[in-house]
């Protein structure tokens, strides 16, 4: 126990309580009197190392501590919670903290340079941030720690893999998280039995509530603000060693249709865009069942002059419309995997040089309608929308089931499929959590800018005060 402005504290017990649970922070010890606490991954350590040692290359240790002190900052406040707070902050900018004789200290060094923070190509955006994860963990954290530089953001640190055994940090906001979901994903990851994990999104496989399921039940990403704002919702975030993939539950189904652009632009603008998503996912499932629901059995439907057009285009085709759509669908398919796997100057030439001679090929040859070649152009072009590509990869199976039960039962198996599609998103739960529920749809459309200080005074003022919590 010290005295230190009239106050009996134990400073180093103190720090140590603030920052529990917070398993990257490094505490250190030079000489018996000092305790030193830092960030390993927020500063320059060869530099705070170096910095630290010409102190004490001519000078015994008692001597060389005394002068390293004097270049230090101290740290003075009117009472503990405040001599403290401060003390916390600077730390978790970057700083180093000690703790000598009874004070508090801080000294600034330079920030850590590991690696070239470089934009994410998967998830890019025109406004906002444009940095984006590495393979480098602290790296990674360190880019998350200077998002919310707060204590209450804890790390837990976790060895997975028995042959091939690496890192992995579980990262939750104390107090903000449900301790539910925490204590949840502390055993899901305790139970993990593997020889390796390579990357975050294999390791999202081991953690699903729904493993044959084909929907993504944990949301990855390689930005660090979208990492900050799933923490921020009481979200549990995994970090895993050399993947620039970071992985957060428990993730809803409306989280999958949100872009990290959204919050930088205008609300209204956002909020429709947000619903835009909804709707081209919905058209992407259905469009190419519908025309082979209708060709196939319900051309009544189809206004006189369609109808017309439609057979004009079909009279030639020598398949099934169910077997026309399923070949269109996986000819598009090959050229989506081919634009993947090549280079992205050649892929966007193999994408629109393909599209168009294959295309215009096939009809030439009689084997599908034109007609379907615009539907088939535009649900491929509506699940380009869908931000999320592990999302989009799941609509794009199940758009092949949707052809076939429309191309045997008509619109009857178009309902099959809605049902079946529905139960199943209503049985699947994320964290032991619900996957979708019809209460987050406002709060992912408007009431998820509440928050945003972009938003209006007017509506500001008209939301209920428990809204602005």
């Amino acid at each position: 126990m010290t005295n230190y402005y009239g106050m009996e504290i134990d400073w180093e017990n103190e720090v140590h309580k603030r920052f529990s649970q917070c398993q990257d922070i490094t505490v250190e010890k030079l000489g018996n009197q000092m305790t030193i606490f830092f960030f390993r991954h927020l500063l320059d350590y060869n530099l705070f190392q170096s910095f630290v040692t010409s102190f004490f290359e001519d000078a015994d240790r008692q001597d060389g501590l005394e002068r390293l002190i004097q270049v230090w900052n101290p740290i003075t406040g009117h009472n503990q919670e405040h001599i403290l707070g401060q003390f916390v902050e600077k730390v978790l900018r970057g700083e180093v903290g000690g703790v000598y004789n009874g004070r508090l200290y801080t000294i600034a060094v330079g920030h850590s340079t590991s690696r070239v923070i470089m934009p994410s190509d998967r998830e890019s955006v025109i406004t906002g941030p444009h940095d984006a994860f590495t393979e480098d963990w602290a790296t990674n954290l360190s880019l998350i720690r200077r998002r919310i530089q707060s204590s209450h953001l804890k790390v837990i640190k976790h060895n997975i893999g028995s042959e091939y055994p690496i890192d992995i940090f579980m990262l939750y906001i104390q107090d903000t998280a449900e301790q539910e979901i925490v204590d949840e994903a502390i055993k899901r990851i305790e139970r993990i039995q593997v020889n390796q994990a390579l990357d975050g999104n294999v390791l999202a496989k081991r953690l699903d509530d729904a493993p044959f399921s084909v929907f993504p039940q944990w949301l990855g990403t390689e930005r660090p603000d979208v990492v900050a704002d799933q923490l921020k919702q009481g979200k549990v975030v995994i970090v895993t060693s050399n993947s620039p993939t970071v992985i957060a539950a428990p993730a809803h189904f409306f989280d999958f249709f949100a872009v990290s652009g959204d919050a930088y632009e205008r609300w209204h603008f956002s909020v429709f865009i947000r619903i835009l998503r909804i709707f081209v996912f919905i058209l992407s499932l259905m469009l190419s069942a519908f025309y082979v629901a209708i060709t196939t059995y319900h051309y009544q439907f189809i206004p006189s002059p369609l109808l017309q057009t439609m057979i004009q285009a079909r009279y030639r085709v020598p398949f099934s419309p169910m077997i026309e759509a399923l070949m269109i669908e996986g000819v598009v398919e090959l050229l989506r995997e081919a634009g993947a796997r090549l280079p992205s100057k050649i892929a966007q030439t193999i994408g629109i040089v393909g599209g168009l001679v294959i295309g215009q090929a096939i009809v030439q040859a009689g084997l599908v309608s034109d007609v379907l070649i615009v539907a088939v152009a535009a649900s491929a072009l509506s699940s380009f929308i869908v931000p999320n590509y592990t999302m989009e990869t799941s609509m794009r199976l199940f758009r092949f089931l949707n052809v076939i039960l429309a191309g045997y039962l008509g619109y009857f198996g178009i309902f099959l499929f809605v049902t079946l599609f529905v139960t199943h998103l209503c049985h699947i739960k994320t964290l032991s959590k619900e996957y979708i529920m019809l209460s987050r749809f406002p709060r992912f459309t408007f009431l998820s800018y509440r928050k945003q200080p972009r938003m209006s005074a007017y509506l500001w003022n008209k939301l209920p005060s428990k809204s602005k919590r």
